[in-house]
């Protein structure tokens, strides 16, 4: 197991910690939040700039995910199932973020 100490591992690290924070306002049911947007715009374009093997389905598909909590009105089974799916690739996405650094597999 090796640890990338690169400025680009830092930022990563940082987006992970971000990520974290995504998790737990997603957990508290403060779906009027406008940071998993702010999260998941800058994620896609710290994505872009540096070579993150990051997917981009699950970049646009978060993002998508998250716009459906913030600006939509459901009821509360599929808002269940879409907080469901975007914890998901937050998860998934925190994963492959600190295996970019980490270096686990």
């Amino acid at each position: 197991m090796s640890f990338r100490d690169t400025p680009e591992g830092m930022t990563t690290l940082l987006f992970a910690a971000f990520a974290l924070f995504v998790i737990y306002t997603r957990l508290r049911n403060w779906l009027d939040s406008n940071v998993p947007l702010m999260f998941y715009v800058g994620m896609i374009v710290y994505a872009n700039a540096v070579d993150l093997l990051l997917p981009a389905w699950m970049l646009y598909t978060g993002l998508c995910m998250a716009m459906f909590l913030r600006f939509e009105f459901m009821n509360s089974g599929f808002t269940k199932f879409i907080k469901f799916g975007e914890l998901c690739i937050l998860s998934s996405m925190l994963f492959l973020c600190l295996n970019q650094v980490i270096q686990i597999y």
